[in-house]
């Protein structure tokens, strides 16, 4: 009974020091952290991704989308060999056909000294606070405050609150968010994230990191229609090359309609000024060859969509540039379903526009 009693005594005596942890609020530091937002004066204390005063601007739907994180992140330096991260979602964890780890999950990241990205693995539990726990961590032994990290948010979930956690005798120092020109894509489900395993799966957060430059991510899943009020708050932005990926949701429009809002869309970033404009087709359907209706609903949009390009090619608008259907050439298993990307599909669609990007802000800055 001594025995036992002392080993008790030993375990609480040792348990506050293995428990104390120190957490960290991102949008409590003082300045904004949240990188790849876009309008960080208006809404940097925030995990969303358009301003207020959009509410009674676009519809609904686009509003409610841009209440989820997809594409957002926050770099900090640490040096600690353990790290917590924990935080509450506002809607459900998954999706029939899209895992938790992919709609509510984050990713970390730690660049190594040659400036590249190496993927942390964290242990994950979901429940109504989701926890992710990093351990082992090595330690920079070069750098007091240690490694930059870079945390991506969930994809296709809001964030009602996150914290950082590491032991009571280490430290979190928060990276300001970046204010240089980014990539603003705008653009369905597939530009949003759907559907990636985890969020740095996505391909907007595969080019963040191979382009290791901010990317803006204005995908809003079933509601990338290429609209004026949504152009607008686009144009707003610091970008270097606007993105438009919209294809994907005009199958069941006409053809003139699509003509016509690809035409307008392009003509109204360009009274802004000479940003660079990326229009990206449609990649196809996963069984275009197997179901008699598909080829016809992504071929249509894109013949739309190509036509578009020509003419305003022909006006001499310029820096448009231009992906097809055929150079996105998707595997036939680069889908996780009939038209959203799984993993495969993503990385084959951030190498093909990594390639047009290099080459146009290449061309542009030759000028």
């Amino acid at each position: 009974m001594k025995y036992i009693l002392s080993c008790l005594i030993s375990f609480l005596a040792v348990l506050p020091a293995v428990a104390q942890w120190k957490w960290f609020d991102p949008l409590t530091c003082g300045f904004p952290v949240i990188q790849n937002q876009g309008f960080i004066h208006e809404i940097g204390n925030s995990y969303h991704r358009l301003p207020d005063r959009a509410k009674d601007v676009v519809r609904k739907e686009v509003w409610n989308l841009s209440r989820e994180s997809a594409g957002l992140s926050i770099h900090f330096f640490c040096n600690a060999p353990q790290i917590k991260i924990r935080y509450q979602v506002t809607g459900g964890f998954a999706m029939p056909h899209m895992p938790a780890t992919g709609v509510s999950g984050i990713d970390l990241y730690r660049m190594d000294d040659n400036h590249s990205w190496d993927f942390c693995f964290g242990n994950y539990a979901f429940a109504d606070t989701v926890v992710y726990s990093y351990n082992h961590m090595k330690k920079h032994s070069g750098r007091k405050k240690g490694f930059e990290y870079k945390l991506l948010l969930p994809l296709y979930n809001g964030v009602k609150w996150m914290e950082i956690g590491v032991a009571e005798d280490e430290s979190v120092e928060f990276v300001p968010a970046s204010e240089e020109p980014s990539i603003v894509v705008y653009g369905t489900s597939i530009a949003q994230g759907a559907c990636a395993s985890r969020p740095g799966m996505a391909w907007t957060n595969i080019l963040q990191r191979s382009l290791n430059c901010p990317v803006i991510n204005l995908g809003f899943s079933g509601n990338g229609k290429l609209e004026e009020n949504v152009l607008g708050f686009i144009g707003e932005l610091n970008a270097r090359l606007y993105i438009l990926d919209c294809m994907p949701n005009f199958p069941d429009d006409d053809y003139e309609t699509i003509y016509t809002h690809v035409v307008s869309a392009v003509k109204q970033l360009r009274q802004k000024d000479k940003t660079p404009i990326l229009l990206v087709e449609h990649a196809g359907y996963s069984n275009a060859k197997t179901d008699s209706t598909q080829f016809e609903y992504y071929d249509h949009t894109n013949r739309a969509s190509r036509k578009a390009f020509e003419t305003l090619t022909a006006e001499g608008v310029p820096s448009v540039f231009y992906v097809s259907h055929d150079e996105l050439d998707f595997d036939p298993d680069a889908w996780v379903d009939y038209v959203h990307p799984s993993d495969v599909g993503m990385q084959r669609q951030a190498k093909v526009l990594e390639k047009a990007i290099r080459d146009i802000l290449h061309e542009d800055n030759n000028k």
